[in-house]
């Protein structure tokens, strides 16, 4: 039973870290190149994720995205991606940016969160 808690400790840590560093690399995308956040499809990824979450609270946060979105509000995406509280943890697994990175770019973020866990 430890062990199994351990593991199940040791994968929400490791999608945590993955989800911090993936949402880093877009931030970095977004301002090394000048990006919109306001494409299709990242409206397309919120309007599904909103037929997908329940309770007040996740709805809140798709709601947030999309604000930040229609916004261009980088200051709350650095916010979410810097910061280590619960509510950014979970906007960090609701964010739609990730579409912005292309699939290398997803594969250095996933290679990054392997070399980390195998210290």
């Amino acid at each position: 039973m430890r062990q199994e808690v351990s593991n199940l400790l040791e994968l929400e840590t490791r999608k945590a870290v993955r989800q911090k560093l993936m949402q880093t690399a877009v931030l970095e995308k977004i301002e090394r190149n000048h990006l919109r956040m306001d494409t299709p499809a990242i409206r397309e990824l919120l309007t599904l994720t909103r037929k997908r979450v329940q309770g007040t609270a996740m709805i809140d946060r798709v709601q947030r995205w999309e604000r930040i979105v229609r916004t261009g509000d980088l200051e709350s995406v650095r916010r979410i991606v810097e910061s280590d509280d619960e509510d950014s943890l979970e906007m960090r697994n609701l964010s739609p940016l990730s579409v912005l990175l292309e699939e290398n770019e997803r594969r250095d973020v996933i290679r990054a969160t392997r070399r980390r866990f195998e210290r």
